[in-house]
């Protein structure tokens, strides 16, 4: 993030203080979440906001992604449900979203793009300044704190994601 270039400080801060991370995209949303020792709730919050408020979308970064996502994508080819739930999507209505290919490799998020002259990291910044707005997301943080004290510290980080009025 700006405020915090450092691209691993976030994965570094989860694993120092008894967390974890990760994300996860479904068919109609993305979701993000972490655990940490309470004591470092705030300053996690900071950071994971800042993915939000003021995203960099390092270089580095963003080929790091798409290697885990064609990873994750390679070990989903042998699941048989992952299997299954693709012939679904190939036989509904190709003129439906849902019919599209569901996640990513190096192909389709690097290669066949760059072949067509688009760079991915900049359709990322794009989608984000598009899509990303406060009025379609959910926030939930639990906490050993007051429901005050986490209504708080949601407002103080995450009061800085633009609305953008979206419709969906």
């Amino acid at each position: 993030t700006k405020t915090f270039p450092d691209e691993n400080l976030y994965s570094k801060m989860i694993s120092e203080h008894g967390g974890r991370s990760n994300a996860y995209t479904s068919t109609e949303n993305t979701n993000y979440y972490f655990d940490v020792l309470p004591e470092k709730l705030e300053k996690i919050l900071e950071l994971f906001a800042g993915f939000f408020t003021e995203p960099l979308f390092a270089p580095s970064s963003t080929e790091r992604e798409m290697k885990a996502v064609h990873s994750e994508n390679a070990q989903n080819l042998l699941n048989d449900a992952w299997r299954q739930y693709q012939l679904l999507k190939s036989t509904s209505n190709p003129a439906h979203p849902f019919s599209k290919f569901g996640t990513g490799n190096l192909e389709t998020l690097r290669d066949k793009p760059k072949e067509r002259g688009v760079e991915t990291r900049q359709e990322l910044l794009k989608f984000h300044d598009k899509l990303y707005s406060a009025n379609i997301m959910k926030l939930c943080i639990l906490g050993k704190n007051s429901l005050d004290d986490l209504e708080a510290l949601a407002k103080k980080y995450f009061s800085k994601i633009v609305n953008k009025k979206l419709q969906v």
